[in-house]
């Protein structure tokens, strides 16, 4: 989307090379007049020459479009949930099989975008008089809290794609900035990057915003705070990257915590949960079981209005044609629909006689055969190793289907061709979620409610609290589903055979285990989903704010509900958030889940339990957020930690991504890049040299 038609004059160097030549050439952007494409209602605002800021600000956002898609693409090509297939392009390929293509080798690998975004907000942070009055107030600041964050999200981006990156605030508007930089001296990565971003001013940012209306795409009217980015979230974001210390997950946590808290944050169930339709035949089973009785992703992702209505939090909008600026379509693209785009202008006779010339466009997709990229036997595997649980509210009772997670068919399309040279119909499944329902949408996600609170429980896991993240994913933090608080003790068990007679060691003394067990005041969830009441008394988490009222576990929107809850309130005669029912901890309970890692939560050791939880909140990743462009750097992410605390979590990593290519006859991974990915710098791609003549 061409923000106003905010027109770009690139100047070129040729005493400049490498990446000091993509960082100048990325340097020299003048706005200039803005006419249609975002016509954009900027409020109580007056702008009336193309040296305003709010030319420069939208000018950020069009920079922004140019790297909102490759980071979808980038992160999905190189997780475990895609599959390059035979009709992927040779850079594609090389990207998902991790062969370190050169910068500028494809539109997808040119680091001077970014940094395109980066200068520009360094020239507004420089040029943006902050301490403007109107009516009392500061009202350049809200726009300014903006450029602030998008500055320090886009730092984050690159560090992710890169691993190390010179990190430069002062705007580039002269060959000497180039050539007096220091770069050795200025590369950040995960571990320095949160610290020069707080001294550049982002610890100041506030969480105020423009006050613009609607942008119209040439399709819809589209809610400007939709394109807004929220620094709580980047905030939290890079104490999670950082991941130094406990104490930086806690200040992560309490970032989401806060965002959600603040922000009506609750979890709904209107999503893609899938069950039995009351009053309808349509029934479960193991072969066809869902029904969908919810919205689904797609129309979540598109609906426009503000943020507090749907999941989306923030998101990246496109054009409908190219008169009205970018069109984002490489996603649907690269994932199999062919997109169209058209245009259609009319003439009509205003009250005063005049006639008038309106357009507007559309884009319009076809599924193709040819995908680039198909879902992985990987990612079905995660969905089908789920238990799906319908509740029959009327007759009182539950039934398991061992069929899956529901995500899967609304992430997914199949699709059947008759193509003529082929001897029989061509069956396969496309990720679907940038085309759901052979709809083009016209945004690209970029944080929405969940992926918030599954980033809580990410951090609040390694925080220590392990039972805490779990109640994310299973129950859906509120007042009555909050882990209990309880104490200590220490149990010792005898070991007992078949028969149930002491089993003797050596000296033919009796054996035993020893393990904490933890008492809560009623004990109804077993003793062990507890919360140590030491431990978090530091923190300031408030469960019975009634914004969590109708807080749901994340698990359920694909795996169904185990429990129907009755009575007076405004949770009544609503479904229980949890997958299993209190009485029933076979399906998706802590306990038993853990055990799939391979951890007993009565004898492991936290730090084993904590390392299992993540596990399962990676899957819980990749079933709600597939395709949506975080996988890989979610993996980098959690290996890192692992790593960090005594785990191999390159081995972790590597096995996740070589399995996306299993050998359906043999069952064998892809070894080879299971072997090039134990190494962590081959996870990253590599920056042009930096030279300077």
């Amino acid at each position: 989307m061409d923000y106003n038609n905010i027109k770009k004059i690139r100047r070129s160097f040729s005493v400049c090379f490498g990446f000091a030549k993509a960082i100048l050439l990325s340097s020299f952007f003048i706005f200039t007049s803005c006419s249609d494409m975002l016509t954009v209602d900027t409020g109580d605002k007056s702008y009336t020459n193309a040296n305003d800021t709010l030319y420069s600000y939208l000018g950020i956002l069009k920079h922004v479009q140019d790297i909102a898609e490759r980071q979808i693409i980038l992160n999905e090509l190189r997780g475990d949930l895609v599959s390059p297939t035979l009709y992927v392009t040779d850079t594609l390929h090389a990207i998902a099989n991790f062969e370190d293509p050169a910068d500028g080798s494809c539109s997808m690998l040119d680091i001077s975008d970014y940094y395109a975004v980066i200068n520009n907000c360094n020239l507004y942070i420089a040029n943006c008089d902050t301490n403007a009055v109107k009516s009392n107030i500061k009202f350049m600041l809200p726009e300014y809290y903006q450029v602030q964050t998008i500055r320090a999200w886009t730092y984050l981006q690159l560090v992710q794609l890169y691993g190390e990156v010179p990190y430069i605030s002062e705007p580039i508007a002269s060959l000497d900035v180039v050539k007096n930089f220091n770069y050795n001296a200025n590369l950040v990565n995960k571990d320095n990057l949160l610290d020069r971003l707080l001294a550049d001013g982002l610890g100041k940012v506030g969480d105020t915003f423009p006050h613009y209306g609607t942008y119209n795409n040439g399709a819809t009217d589209i809610a400007a705070s939709l394109s807004y980015f929220q620094p709580m979230l980047v905030l939290g974001d890079l104490y999670l990257l950082r991941g130094s210390n406990t104490a930086d997950y806690q200040t992560a946590a309490t970032y989401y915590w806060n965002y959600l808290i603040n922000n009506d944050g609750a979890n709904t169930a209107q999503y893609v949960t899938a069950t039995k339709l009351r009053g309808m035949a349509a029934q479960l089973s193991e072969e066809d079981p869902f029904s969908y009785r919810s919205t689904n992703w797609g129309n979540y992702a598109s609906t426009y209005t503000a943020r507090t209505t749907n999941d989306v939090i923030t998101s990246i909008p496109s054009s409908a044609n190219a008169q009205f600026g970018t069109m984002l379509m490489r996603v649907a693209d690269i994932f199999g629909y062919t997109p169209t785009s058209s245009q259609n202008n009319e003439t009509s006779t205003n009250d005063d006689g005049e006639e008038e010339s309106t357009s507007s466009g559309a884009i319009s997709v076809v599924p193709t055969y040819k995908a680039q990229v198909i879902p992985s036997p990987h990612y079905k595997a995660i969905s089908d190793a789920q238990t799906y649980v319908d509740w029959d509210a009327v007759n009182l009772e539950r039934e398991d289907f061992l069929c899956g997670d529901a995500r899967y068919k609304m992430a997914t399309e199949k699709i059947v061709f008759s193509e003529e040279g082929f001897t029989s119909d061509i069956s396969m499944r496309l990720a679907c979620k940038a085309a759901k329902g052979r709809s083009f949408y016209y945004t690209i996600p970029i944080y929405r409610k969940t992926l918030v609170w599954l980033r809580f429980a990410e951090a609040i896991n390694r925080a220590g609290f392990p039972q805490i993240a779990f109640a994310v994913l299973k129950d859906g933090l509120n007042d009555y589903n909050w882990p209990e608080i309880g104490q200590k003790r220490q149990v010792r068990k005898d070991i007992l055979d078949e028969e149930g007679n002491p089993v003797l060691d050596d000296d033919g003394k009796p054996t035993f285990i020893e393990y904490t067990e933890y008492f809560t005041r009623y004990n109804q969830y077993g003793a062990l989903h507890y919360v140590d009441s030491a431990e978090i008394a530091d923190f300031k988490f408030d469960a019975t704010n009634e914004i969590l009222e109708e807080n749901f576990g994340i698990h359920a929107r694909g795996c169904g509900f185990g429990e129907w809850r009755f009575g007076s309130g405004t949770a009544a005669e609503s479904p229980v958030t949890n997958i299993t029912g209190y009485n029933d901890s076979t399906v998706f309970d802590f306990a038993p889940r853990l055990l799939v890692e391979g951890v007993d939560v009565r004898t492991a050791s936290k730090n084993d339990i904590i390392n299992a939880v993540e596990n399962v909140i990676s899957d819980e990743l990749a079933l709600e957020l597939a395709f949506e462009g975080y996988r890989f750097s979610d993996l980098v992410r959690m290996a890192n930690h692992k790593n960090a605390s005594g785990y191999d979590g390159s081995a972790w990593l590597a096995a996740k991504i070589a399995d996306r290519d299993v050998n359906g006859s043999t069952g064998e991974r892809n070894q080879t890049l299971y072997n090039k990915l134990l190494t962590p710098s081959n996870w990253y791609f590599s920056k042009p040299a930096w030279s300077v003549k």
